[in-house]
């Protein structure tokens, strides 16, 4: 609850048990849950938006029905309260979610994808856009690899990859599905790559996990994995990174940004943002556990108005950008997490400011007065 008027009132939360590697538990998904089933514990993650915090108690402020157990004090003069055996609950949900639909709505953005492949998306669009249209062509993965030998290269994409639902959660705060599918090459079963894609009020994270034998990393060489977003239509854009953050690149639909293609990418800053000129702004953000720091990173950037790349609506990638991982890390264990943030622009601020400000993901200081 929060304090306003004189009194407390309920705030949308979410309490989501939580498994290893980071993911949300499902019974279906094969890993372990952390803490005890059914029980709110240091393992789970309970969540509520900032903007719904409120001023300090006073004493002139009356006491709820219930036992008032902590004061939360998430950030200057912003306090939740965490209050047992009370029957009150807001009814805000900040984001819909019909899974089966695969339509995602909040105040913000609009998201269409298949039900029965989350990886093609079919349409976007944010309150205020100027453009026509879908923001976005689709969103795209590949994994590739050489089998036996670097010249005998096999790709996989987003239809043969396509993955099976086998959880999902829908609360006030973000949706959850967990996807599996079994990455196949040559009719080698290489691995099984377990996605949890989120959808929040104002972005999307796309967390991935797999484990790989040893086996398969003597039998496939050089292998690669990249995510991307294809922009639909979005001439006149302008692109940063860390590199070129006081020098974008503009999208013309010509071949002619080498020195942008090439530029070299790290894990510890490789946000790309993406600022349509139009009310509409994509930040990206790859991110990955301290044990996977050295994983090689590239660039993917194609502007190209007549290039087609397989799955699209719509022939050109203006823009195609992402990330592309390439070899196996030296863990057993693939993780990653692609972050997209939606917005209207960068709101005066400089483009590496905006990136460092939009993307922060620091764990809130919870402090109990």
């Amino acid at each position: 609850m929060r304090v306003e008027q004189g009194g407390f009132v309920p705030v949308a939360f979410q309490i989501d048990e939580m498994a290893a590697k980071g993911m949300v538990w499902f019974e279906q998904s094969g890993f372990d849950l952390q803490g005890q089933a059914g029980l709110f514990d240091a393992s789970d993650e309970l969540m509520m938006m900032l903007t719904d915090a409120g001023p300090a108690s006073v004493p002139s402020v009356s006491l709820p029905e219930g036992e008032l157990l902590a004061d939360l004090q998430v950030a200057q003069d912003c306090h939740f309260y965490l209050i047992r055996n009370n029957p009150e609950r807001s009814e805000n949900f900040y984001v819909s979610h019909d899974i089966e639909a695969g339509r995602t709505r909040t105040a913000l953005y609009r998201l269409d994808a298949e039900p029965d492949n989350e990886l093609n998306w079919r349409y976007l669009s944010y309150q205020g856009y100027q453009g026509d249209g879908s923001i976005i062509d689709t969103l795209k993965m590949r994994m590739s690899a050489g089998v036996l030998s670097r010249f005998t290269r096999m790709t996989l994409d987003n239809y043969n990859l396509r993955p099976r639902l086998v959880g999902s959660t829908t609360g006030p705060i973000r949706s959850v599905m967990h996807l599996r599918t079994k990455v196949v090459l040559a009719g080698i079963p290489v691995m099984t790559l377990q996605v949890q894609a989120m959808r929040y009020a104002a972005h999307y994270e796309a967390h991935t996990y797999a484990k790989i034998p040893d086996l398969y990393r003597a039998t496939l060489k050089d292998p690669e994995v990249s995510v991307t977003v294809d922009g639909n239509n979005q001439l006149g854009a302008h692109v940063y990174t860390a590199a070129f953050h006081d020098k974008p690149i503009v999208v013309d639909g010509q071949v002619n940004e080498p020195e942008f293609v090439n530029q070299p990418l790290t894990m510890e800053e490789n946000w790309i943002l993406f600022d349509s000129g139009k009310q509409f702004a994509l930040l990206t953000e790859l991110t990955v556990p301290a044990e996977l720091m050295q994983t090689p990173l590239a660039l993917i950037y194609q502007d190209d108005a007549n290039l087609r790349v397989e799955p699209e609506q719509f022939t050109g990638q203006l823009p195609n950008l992402g990330y592309l991982l390439k070899g196996w890390p030296e863990p057993e264990e693939l993780r990653f997490t692609v972050s997209l943030y939606f917005d209207s622009g960068m709101h005066g601020f400089e483009a590496a400011d905006y990136a460092r400000q939009r993307s922060a993901t620091e764990d809130v200081k919870v402090s109990v007065p």
